[in-house]
């Protein structure tokens, strides 16, 4: 009985040192194995280890950079900020200017509107100057052809009064000579000559009371302060001055006792021989 156990017990440590034998050629083999790992792993971990560095390095230089870049674009941030605040307070006065210029537009057009009513009053107003102008120039013209017409009658009469002027100074001569004559002949020439002669009118002094053209326009009538009774007759010719101032010859057309009305004769009038109201009248100068 106890040699059975004894040779189980032996039969059991060969079979113990067997799979001992086994296990130590696995582990050596296994342990060969996990160093070749290992070593792989190791070199792995170095290659690992610094490719992080190199990446931990490049994300300190790209986190540089993007701080650099962030800084930079905080700046352009705080820039464009200001910008667009001033952008913000220029848009608003912008929009006061662009109010106030609406304002002043309007205004503007309203002036307008006015300044155009008035031009078209003025052109209306320059239209009727325009033609009050044409009539005043053809006045002016009519006036400048009779004042034409009236210096070319002046140079006539101017003429025509140089000859009487001549004619009375031959007159007068000859009148010179016949006193001569008579006071040869022991006539004197002032002695009243008694007989039969024509009327001699007196001389009589009135003034002109009123004067005015008649209904047609064609003739000036005149009232005078002398009449019948400072014998003023019909068809007397009556002289009209004005101190000095030779102004017209007037004919008696209607004789009352203290007035008479006379028609201017125009072709005896002066110059600029307008008849006012005072002007002396008288029969004889």
């Amino acid at each position: 009985m106890n040699n059975i156990v004894g040779k189980m017990l032996i039969v059991l440590q060969l079979v113990f040192c067997i799979l001992f034998m086994c296990f130590a050629g696995a582990v050596y083999s296994f342990s060969g194995a996990w160093r070749n790992q290992a070593n792989e792993l190791e070199n792995k971990l170095t290659i690992a280890n610094k490719a992080t560095e190199d990446a931990n390095s490049a994300r300190d230089r790209e986190t540089k950079q993007l701080q650099a870049l962030l800084s930079e674009a905080e700046e352009e941030r705080d820039i464009v900020k200001s910008q667009l605040q001033t952008a913000q307070t220029q848009a608003a006065e912008n929009q006061k200017l662009l109010a106030q210029t609406g304002q002043e537009r309007d205004k503007a057009l309203a002036d307008g509107e006015i300044a155009s009513a008035e031009a078209s009053a003025r052109v209306a107003e320059s239209a009727a100057l325009n033609k009050e102008v044409q009539s005043l120039r053809n006045r002016i013209n009519e006036l400048i052809q009779r004042n034409r017409e009236t210096e070319d009658n002046l140079l006539d009469r101017t003429g025509k009064l140089a000859s009487a002027e001549e004619q009375e100074e031959q007159l007068l001569a000859e009148v010179g000579r016949l006193q001569d004559l008579l006071r040869s002949n022991d006539i004197e020439p002032n002695t009243i000559v008694t007989g039969p002669v024509g009327g001699e009118i007196e001389k009589v002094d009135g003034f002109v009371q009123r004067s005015q053209k008649n209904s047609a326009g064609t003739q000036e009538l005149v009232l005078i302060t002398i009449g019948s009774d400072d014998k003023v007759y019909k068809d007397m010719m009556l002289t009209v001055f004005r101190g000095d101032a030779y102004l017209c010859r007037a004919r008696v057309m209607e004789v009352y006792p203290d007035e008479a009305v006379c028609v201017v004769e125009e072709k005896t009038r002066a110059r600029n021989g307008s008849i006012k109201r005072g002007d002396n009248v008288t029969t004889k100068l």
